[in-house]
């Protein structure tokens, strides 16, 4: 047997056995401030209090993981650099009280040290205008990065917290990145992304439906570091094989929309703070009508990736590509309609 199945099949038991044990362990947890029984927060839709180590999880066996692929530069770097976004966001775990703007403004300063050291690059966007802007502007390129970063690590943090909606949504980018490795033979990405893939499969047998452990903020923001890390080193290499660079505007646009489409939503019609959370995103509005926490987030999830389909026979036509991600944003704003419409 190939010494890296071996290792695949160790690790998937090895984790769900580190977890079971974990979520039997809740009068511990309860003195570490890593239980969550806040069913007042108006983020919480969940009836039982809830394991939020997710975060610790999936950082820890990452850090393992490299011991074994220790030729895997990409797993390297991904721990080394997700690890000021982890430390930040596991202080919150810890209940520790963070001021919202202080929160952003923090963020924000960390993804700019991150991405300075990394040297992280993104080279087209497929629009003739920014393309421009992004072979010829270094702070251009580099404004654009932290952006990105931060909508995918808020989208993500945004929809955790129901059964199955963070994990299954992690799920379907992994296997679509799966997908673009093995097409492109980037070995490093590949083994990566299946050891969370298999990381992730053991965290949501517990998550799902019974809601026993979540992902929490040190967990949605590695994950959301994690999508957009992988993304941009994927971008670096897919252009060459026609694959263009709005399939991942397709891939992610659920959790980009999240973020934009509930700040725009709160600032411009609402007349509120941003920042501030509440109980209007789609998945809350289809909740509204489910009444049930597992189907709201296996529900939206059997909607994300329907709509993600198309891509898997068209990934290399990039006027379809572009198309369709209008399209799915108008979509988005349907539905979001259908729903809120619904609720009144």
């Amino acid at each position: 047997m190939h010494l890296h199945s071996l290792y695949y099949i160790v690790l998937l038991i090895g984790s769900f056995f580190f977890l079971k044990y974990l979520s039997k362990q809740k009068f511990f947890f309860k003195h570490v401030f890593l239980l969550d029984k806040d069913f007042k927060k108006k983020q919480s839709f969940h009836k039982t209090p809830a394991l939020n180590i997710g975060g610790i999880y999936l950082y820890f066996f990452l850090f393992l993981s490299y011991f074994f692929f220790l030729e895997n530069n990409i797993l390297y770097n991904m721990i080394v650099l997700s690890l000021p976004v982890f430390t930040f966001s596991l202080l919150e775990d810890f209940k520790l009280k963070i001021n919202v703007f202080f929160r952003f403004f923090l963020l924000t300063f960390i993804l700019i040290f991150t991405i300075k050291i990394s040297n992280l690059k993104i080279y087209s966007i497929q629009f003739y205008f920014l393309d421009g802007l992004l072979r010829d502007n270094s702070f251009f390129i580099f404004f654009f990065l932290v952006l990105c970063f931060l909508f995918i690590i808020n989208g993500a943090n945004f929809i955790d917290g129901f059964n199955g909606l963070l994990g299954f949504h992690f799920s379907i980018i992994l296997i679509f990145l799966i997908y673009l490795s093995s097409k492109i033979n980037d070995i490093q990405i590949l083994n990566l992304c299946l050891i969370l893939f298999i990381l992730n499969s053991s965290f949501l047998y517990f998550n799902f439906p019974t809601g026993k452990i979540f992902y929490g903020n040190s967990g949605s923001y590695l994950i959301g570091f994690i999508i957009s890390f992988l993304i941009i080193k994927i971008n670096e290499q897919t252009l060459s094989y026609k694959i263009f660079p709005f399939f991942f505007a397709c891939l992610l646009y659920y959790l980009f929309f999240e973020v934009f489409f509930s700040f725009f939503r709160k600032l411009f019609f609402e007349k509120k703070n941003p920042f501030l959370p509440d109980k209007k995103h789609l998945h809350m509005l289809l909740y509204n009508i489910l009444k049930s926490n597992p189907k709201t987030g296996i529900y939206i999830n059997i909607y994300y990736l329907t709509t993600l389909i198309p891509l898997v026979f068209f990934a290399n036509k990039g006027g379809f590509i572009k198309t369709y991600f209008f399209f799915l944003i108008i979509f988005y704003i349907l539905f979001y309609s259908y729903l809120q419409s619904k609720k009144k």
